[in-house]
């Protein structure tokens, strides 16, 4: 499982999914939204209190 993290101005979202969903996720945002300056990183900070990626079916 990875952390998801996304961010633009004062959004802040936080997610935990398999490696697989959130790069796909990554890679989606930065192909279609680069233009609201959207920041996301992938990293290892998962924690129990960490929702799951909505949908995250759809990203495999």
């Amino acid at each position: 499982m990875r952390h998801i993290h996304i961010e633009s101005g004062a959004l802040r979202l936080d997610y935990q999914a398999t490696a697989e969903q959130a790069q796909n996720v990554a890679d989606e945002l930065g192909r279609n939204y680069a233009e609201f300056d959207l920041q996301v990183r992938i990293d290892d900070e998962v924690h129990d209190g960490l929702p799951a990626l909505p949908c995250a079916e759809l990203w495999e």
